[in-house]
């Protein structure tokens, strides 16, 4: 770069590496983009390889190989060489790297609570609430059929719903008031004689977190009933469309219609589900306790 051995800087390129070089010594940068960031990292020890003022300012020169960088662009003595790719024009000093770590931090706090805003919620609530008619439809419509067994034979719908529905609750959490405030929710769960949890629970519809949060929590319990009363029909031949659909549209009465459609068909309402095995362990531990007590 220099026959005289003057401090100076310039910038070379090969393939596609560039170089710094300032009185001898060389920074490389994986990218013309970097090179910027490492420039402005390394600005403040500058002093400490070059005792006389190299540069305190780095310009945006030129995108050709045969164009000359002018002394008055770059600020340093000695003879200079051509820049291979263009670099952005910065002040060098240690109060702006401050000033960018700055902002960059205030950036990154600043995106988790884009993410967790009100809009997201408003679409969060749209997908809990559209979403899962489709699986109803393939439960009423199309029990029977392997598409529907493929989907719904499986907890993936489920988890996809109760993911959902757990993006509402952080993101209303972070909201001021959450999803509503605490002295509302006590109102509701107060059983002293005076209190009204009924008018406490319609208070707190008011607001529009506390209302997305509930919606999108009874949607995703009533398809996971629901989809409990077609994996039951399927395993004890038992017809669940009606049922399926008043659980979906009610809840609860869904689940004891299908309980009397069990009846009905002589079927019988499920017992007890645990498996015999668990059963015969507990009277086991139980039989030991006694002993030892005795």
């Amino acid at each position: 770069c220099n026959r005289n051995n003057s401090r100076i800087i310039t910038t070379a390129r090969y393939s596609s590496t560039s170089v710094l070089s300032c009185d001898s010594k060389l920074w490389t940068m994986k990218s013309s983009l970097t090179a910027p960031i490492a420039l402005l990292l390394a600005s403040p020890f500058a002093g400490a390889f070059a005792p006389l003022p190299c540069a305190s300012t780095i310009s945006s020169i030129s995108t050709s190989r045969n164009t000359n960088v002018s002394p008055n662009e770059l600020l340093c003595k000695g003879r200079y060489g051509k820049m291979a790719t263009p670099s952005l024009s910065m002040m060098v000093e240690p109060n702006s790297i401050m000033e960018s770590i700055s902002s960059l931090s205030t950036a990154a706090a600043a995106a988790p609570m884009d993410i967790l805003s009100n809009d997201n919620i408003k679409k969060a609530f749209s997908v809990a609430t559209f979403g899962p008619q489709y699986l109803w439809i393939l439960l009423v419509l199309l029990p029977n059929t392997q598409i529907t067994k493929k989907i719904m034979g499986g907890y993936g719908g489920i988890l996809a719903f109760s993911l959902v529905h757990l993006f509402i609750v952080i993101a209303s959490a972070s909201q001021e008031n959450g999803t509503a405030p605490i002295a509302e929710f006590n109102g509701v769960f107060d059983p002293s004689p005076d209190a009204d949890p009924q008018a406490a629970m319609i208070g707190m519809m008011k607001y529009p977190n506390f209302v997305s949060e509930e919606w999108s929590h009874v949607l995703t319990w009533d398809l996971f009933v629901g989809r409990w009363i077609w994996l039951d029909g399927l395993k004890r031949g038992i017809f669940t469309s009606h049922s399926v659909l008043l659980t979906n549209l009610i809840g609860p009465p869904g689940f004891l219609l299908h309980c009397i459609t069990c009846i009905v068909t002589g079927k019988g309402i499920v017992g007890n589900e645990v498996p015999e095995e668990q059963e015969q362990g507990d009277e086991v531990e139980a039989g030991t306790m006694a002993k030892q007590r005795k």
